[in-house]
């Protein structure tokens, strides 16, 4: 495989932190990788060779221009290129490439004047569309990660965090230079975004209280408006003795520096890493950094006094304790040696490498269109599962656009609220379905037909997978306007799958014609199962014995009848109570079921628990349980699509009651791990209860057919049959066949 490194800037008489980092990073890649072939691209022919290890690699020339980047198209080509900053090509553009972000000080700092105002938005325009083309994104901290995606609508999942490592400073021969005794020590450019003019007042702050002839040392080039501002303001105050400002140091002189500073003050306002904190940390120098962005990455598990970088105050709070503490001050030198130990460039190399060797290899891309993804309902379970079996099983590069953030993976909430009236919004979802191979929508309207329409445009198309879930599919069908748009996205998709048979049969009522498969949910059976065999408390035990449903507090889910049933089977099973784990719905449909339970006096054995949080709590409570009951009713076409928490209950080995004539048909495995029952006969499901809790042989004998039942619905297993659609859809796009729907 061929690598091109862009190596610029380089070649600088006194490089900033910048290129130290851009050519370390090149260092890097060559000393750890010897197999692959290198092109080192430069804008001007160096003085002297880059220095650079190993024998294969080999330098080519751009030159300069304004659009000197795109004469990479006429260069040698390489398979993958590395740019070290997020700019790439302005008219061709690279088959394969990933980008260095650092960070993106003008989006913090106040614009000077409108020429700086006119060259921010054009440079926030060109990282925004260098970005999204760049097939991945390396980001020197969890900081800039966040900011790449925050700024520039970037999936996090195309961003990784890659740490730089440093050079050990002081480990080269010393240089010596005029330096103050005993001194505060600034290694950087003097810049706002440096924060230099802030340590200057932390330290006329600390001096008020110095007895010890202390100076600031403050190292870097001394030139422009900023540095000017700060010399007025020292030889104003009357600091000309103490506060020195010495100018640039190479390396061999920062080793001599660096061994005698009192401590390293870095404190920036805005930083993507912090090159001087790692080579301080790495020299036994105490570390003053901020508390904000990369430095505070940096200078995590106590390596270093983290300070709010707009206090000269903290500022020079912090200079009082290193300076008054020798005691303190060691331990700190000793927690930064073992911080930097965690960053090495040979680390950087090795994650760097992978990174372009999957850069250079075709993936998937696959957008999710949903309405979220979120873990705490069944919908949302089902988009976050599915998306990360085909983001592992098949090494596929996933976005999910839905209308609201969740902690699942790589999610993107455009489209909430009026989103459709937002000219930024509809591009958005236009460039994510245009950049995928396929887009899979959840529920036929509206995702299947948002889907559906942004398609139409692109030539090549991505193949169009549709998923019908429930309600989504179904309710809309019986609205004459939205049953066109039903059809249309129907029709549109090169695959339908519905995730019950149910679902599948009220859709094919009035979408006639349609081949659909079913792939049912699934449960995390191993999670549920290790929980269930622990012998560990829980703070479900104080309920024991127990019935319990789960789901959201909404009329569909039939808690108005299962409190009723509850209330004929309790009078024959008096210690037994009744758990409904769920999340408000609305304020009315709490306040009906609190006062049925209530009015029927039971309110020290009905429990309503809304803060159950996660998959490993719910199952505790599943593990507890005698019985699991949830009388799902359709409303109107407000259907249950499944129920996977039927599923879930069964894999800790309860018997389960569902209703008929729903979604629940599929996951209950009817007279065997439990009973199906006609949705609103509170009689009727008030004896399924009495003969489950009643009859222990039957409830062990249904216990043993849920563990049988719930081997059917793995993940692992219901990704793999989504991952064959996948595979198959893919090989039709890539050949431009149009596949029947089988």
């Amino acid at each position: 495989m061929k690598i091109g490194i862009i190596l610029h800037p380089y070649g600088e008489k006194t490089p900033g932190g910048l290129p130290r980092i851009i050519f370390g990073w090149a260092q890097a890649l060559l000393s750890v990788d010897q197999k692959n072939e290198y092109i080192i691209f430069v804008k001007e022919r160096p003085a002297v060779l880059p220095d650079l290890p190993g024998k294969n690699w080999r330098l080519e020339v751009l030159g300069n221009g304004r659009f000197w980047l795109d004469r990479l198209k006429k260069a040698p080509g390489a398979d993958v290129y590395l740019f070290n900053t997020p700019v790439l090509p302005f008219f061709w553009r690279p088959p394969k490439s990933a980008v260095i972000a650092l960070d993106y000080p003008y989006k913090y700092l106040k614009a000077r004047g409108l020429k700086e105002k006119l060259f921010r938005i054009f440079l926030g325009w060109y990282h925004r569309r260098s970005l999204r083309h760049a097939d991945h994104i390396i980001a020197v901290s969890h900081s800039t990660k966040n900011d790449t995606a925050k700024f520039f609508g970037v999936s996090p999942e195309k961003i990784s965090v890659v740490y730089h490592g440093f050079k050990k400073i002081c480990e080269l021969p010393e240089k010596s230079v005029d330096a103050p005794e005993r001194f505060f020590f600034f290694a950087g450019t003097m810049k706002e975004r440096k924060n230099v003019f802030n340590i200057i007042k932390g330290f006329e702050i600390f001096l008020k209280s110095d007895k010890t002839k202390t100076k600031l040392f403050l190292g870097g080039r001394v030139e422009g408006e900023y540095y000017q501002t700060m010399l007025r303001y020292v030889e104003s105050h009357g600091l000309t003795d103490e506060v020195l400002f010495p100018g640039y140091f190479n390396e061999n002189e920062l080793s001599y520096i660096y061994k005698r500073a009192l401590a390293l003050v870095f404190p920036s306002i805005v930083e993507g890493t912090g090159f001087p904190i790692l080579e301080a940390m790495g020299c036994g120098v105490p570390v003053i950094t901020s508390n904000i962005f990369g430095p505070a990455e940096l200078g995590a598990n106590d390596s270093a006094i983290l300070v709010d970088p707009y206090s000269p105050e903290e500022i020079a709070v912090a200079m009082g304790k290193i300076s008054g503490d020798e005691v303190f001050r060691k331990d700190l030198i000793e927690k930064g040696r073992e911080q930097c130990r965690k960053f090495s460039w040979e680390n950087t190399g090795r994650e760097t490498l992978k990174i372009l060797e999957d850069s250079a290899t075709k993936k998937p891309r696959v957008c999710f269109i949903a309405h979220n993804a979120n873990p705490h309902n069944g919908g949302g379970v089902l988009v976050g599962k599915t998306a990360e079996g085909i983001r592992t099983g098949m090494n596929a590069r996933v976005e999910i656009i839905s209308t609201e953030f969740s902690n699942t993976i790589s999610v993107r909430a455009i489209l909430s609220g009026w989103w459709f009236l937002s000219p930024r919004k509809i591009i958005e979802v236009f460039r994510a379905v245009r950049g995928s191979d396929i887009v899979h929508a959840f529920d036929i309207f509206p995702y299947g037909f948002i889907a559906a329409l942004f398609s139409l445009a692109i030539f090549r198309r991505p193949r169009l997978i549709i998923t019908a879930v429930g309600t989504g599919s179904v309710v809309f069908l019986y609205h004459p306007v939205y049953l066109w748009m039903c059809k249309f996205a129907a029709h549109r998709a090169d695959k339908i799958i519905a995730i019950s048979n149910f679902t599948k049969r009220e859709v094919l009522k009035k979408i006639s014609g349609l081949k659909i498969d079913v792939i049912h949910p699934g449960a995390d059976l191993e999670l549920i199962r290790s929980v269930a065999s622990s012998g560990r408390s829980s703070r479900f035990d104080r309920y024991k014995p127990y019935i319990m449903s789960v789901g959201s507090l909404r009329f569909r889910k039939g808690y108005r009848f299962s409190i009723d049933a509850f209330a004929a089977a309790a009078k024959k099973f008096p210690d037994l109570k009744y758990l409904i784990i769920g999340k408000k719905y609305t304020d009315k449909e709490l306040n009906i079921l609190n006062k049925k339970i209530s009015d029927y006096g039971l309110l020290d054995r009905i429990f309503i628990l809304q803060d159950v949080g996660g998959e490993e709590e719910l199952a505790e409570c599943y593990k507890n349980a005698e019985l699991f009951v949830l009388m799902s009713l359709n409303s109107g076409h407000d259907i249950e699509g499944f129920g996977m928490v039927f599923v879930e209950a069964a894999a800790a080995g309860l018997p389960v009651v569902g209703s008929r004539d729903c979604g629940a048909e599929d996951a209950v495995w009817d007279s065997r791990n439990g009973y199906l029952v006609r949705e609103r006969d509170v009689e009727g499901w008030a004896a399924a209860i009495e003969k489950i809790i009643g009859d222990k042989e039957t409830r062990q004998k249904m216990s043993s057919a849920s563990l049988e039942f719930s081997r059917r619905f793995d993940w692992n297993d219901k990704n793999e049959e989504y991952a064959r659609i996948y595979k198959k859809e893919l090989r039709a796009r890539v050949s431009g066949e149009s596949l029947p729907q089988d």
